[in-house]
């Protein structure tokens, strides 16, 4: 089973990330998923966590994630709020950053700073960075064929301007996850 966490800020689209996850799996990849929000207060700028399960057979387990696979952190201040028991020394950690800190460095998982609100504004002329996250988690994981989450943003967000400008941004994504995933080459 891939367990993913999502942490946001309500308004960012964590629970919309999650649910496009879970949706793709299921409609388009033949797999059973789970897609959840948990939150506080229901207001924009609180912080809300997103949990996406995605198994080859029956999920019943309807919990939060205790130790992820990925924890993807929409808003670099929501950090603290990801505890180290819920990271697997393995697990992926991907955050919104144009570069990381000695500390998100140290904490000895796969950590991956990400400009996703820089590349939404590019592409989408929006913050909302739901499809970058898709797009980069699938790249570095190859976790679904990538026309199942493609088909999947069709079909939540259509087939009109929002959908073509969001189904563009989860390719650039995409090939910046590929990027990422490479072992990186020391220059002599």
């Amino acid at each position: 089973m891939h367990e993913t966490i999502w942490l946001g800020r309500g308004g960012q689209g964590a629970f919309t990330a999650a649910r496009l996850l879970g949706l793709s799996a299921v409609r388009f990849a033949n797999r059973q998923a789970l897609a959840f929000p948990s939150f506080g207060p229901e207001r924009r700028g609180a912080p809300v966590f997103a949990y996406t399960r995605i198994d080859e057979k029956t999920i019943h387990d309807r919990s939060s994630v205790r130790t992820a696979n990925t924890a993807i952190v929409m808003d670099r201040t929501l950090l603290p709020l990801i505890s180290p028991g819920s990271l697997r020394p393995d697990s992926l950690l991907i955050i919104d950053a144009e570069s990381l800190s000695e500390q998100e460095i140290a904490l000895n998982n796969q950590v991956y700073a990400v400009p996703a609100r820089q590349i939404a504004l590019e592409h989408l002329n929006s913050e909302h960075t739901n499809t970058i996250f898709l797009g980069v988690l699938n790249g570095l994981t190859g976790l679904l064929p990538d026309e199942s989450i493609a088909a999947g943003i069709i079909a939540e967000l259509g087939n009109g301007k929002k959908g073509q400008l969001n189904l563009s941004a989860y390719y650039y994504a995409l090939q910046l996850g590929r990027d990422l995933a490479q072992p990186q080459q020391e220059v002599a």
